[in-house]
């Protein structure tokens, strides 16, 4: 979406992935995936936000539970590790479906903060609107970032 003044626009491509959506078999897009991604070298937030496109498309809880369910392995990252946690487990509450088992296990954790952004003026953003889900784990992300096409 694109905002516009007062208003609010959505782009071609939403409108058109909305409006015409990928047959259930072509959604492939999961959580682990997006960990064998970062542990290939794939920027981390690159692949969470194709995951994110992809997960908006799917239609039904249970495409939606496989989306989540496999426990990715670890990245070598523990932000990333958490930051995975988190995002099975917001999604899982904003969808009304399970949270998968391996979303609260120790690894899922962080012992310090971490703010997703380095940009400073992000950080009072992130911790007014991060998700608790993100918050209890200690990590900071604006809402607004976990929303996309």
């Amino acid at each position: 979406m694109v905002r516009k003044g007062s208003r609010v626009r959505v782009s071609f491509r939403a409108f058109a992935a909305a409006a015409n959506p990928p047959a259930a078999e072509r959604l492939t897009a999961t959580l682990a995936g997006v960990a064998a991604r970062s542990r290939a070298g794939e920027e981390f937030q690159h692949a969470v936000r194709e995951f994110l496109d992809e997960f908006s498309l799917r239609s039904d809880d249970r495409s939606r539970a496989e989306a989540i369910a496999d426990r990715p392995e670890p990245t070598g990252d523990a932000r990333q590790d958490a930051y995975l946690g988190a995002l099975a487990e917001h999604l899982a509450a904003a969808h009304g479906i399970g949270r998968p088992g391996w979303s609260i296990e120790a690894g899922c954790f962080l012992d310090r903060f971490w703010f997703v952004s380095e940009v400073p003026g992000f950080r009072a953003v992130s911790i007014a609107q991060a998700p608790a889900a993100f918050r209890r784990r200690g990590v900071f992300v604006p809402e607004r970032s976990l929303h996309r096409i």
